[in-house]
């Protein structure tokens, strides 16, 4: 196995145990640096979660997208592997809501969405917090 491989083993086997609920944050930190994200929506390959958008009003999120078996080109140094990014729609938006993270997953799982290459980033490793109370 490569470096790559291996660490995207690694992050995938984490990502087993995460819930919906759950607080998650990405290594490589990125322009995100400590945030933590709140998982809304998981199946086997993908993660929707959300995270109050920094300088905003309160309850203005945004959202990324984990792709944890998917991921198959290279772009920028990034892939193959486990990568995150956002939907690959006009503008980069999708509503952020229960219903909204739901349907984009179930656009991800039809092919009818795919995740932005040019926003993609790698994900070295995720860390996990239980579910916000």
């Amino acid at each position: 196995m490569t470096e790559t491989t291996d660490t995207a083993a690694v992050v995938r086997a984490a990502a087993a145990g995460i819930k919906v609920g759950d607080r998650i944050r990405f290594v490589p930190l990125g322009g995100t640096g400590v945030r933590w994200w709140t998982v809304r929506v998981r199946d086997e390959r993908f993660i929707l979660a959300t995270m109050q958008a920094p300088f905003r009003p309160k309850s203005e999120l945004i959202y990324t997208v984990v792709d944890l078996t998917g991921w198959q080109r290279t772009y920028n140094g990034v892939g193959p592997g486990v990568v995150r990014s956002s939907l690959n729609a006009l503008g980069g938006g999708w509503d952020t809501d229960d219903e909204g993270m739901a349907a984009a997953l179930a656009g991800l799982q039809s092919g009818k969405w795919e995740l932005s290459v040019r926003r993609v980033l790698a994900v070295q490793s995720i860390e996990i917090k239980g579910a916000a109370r």
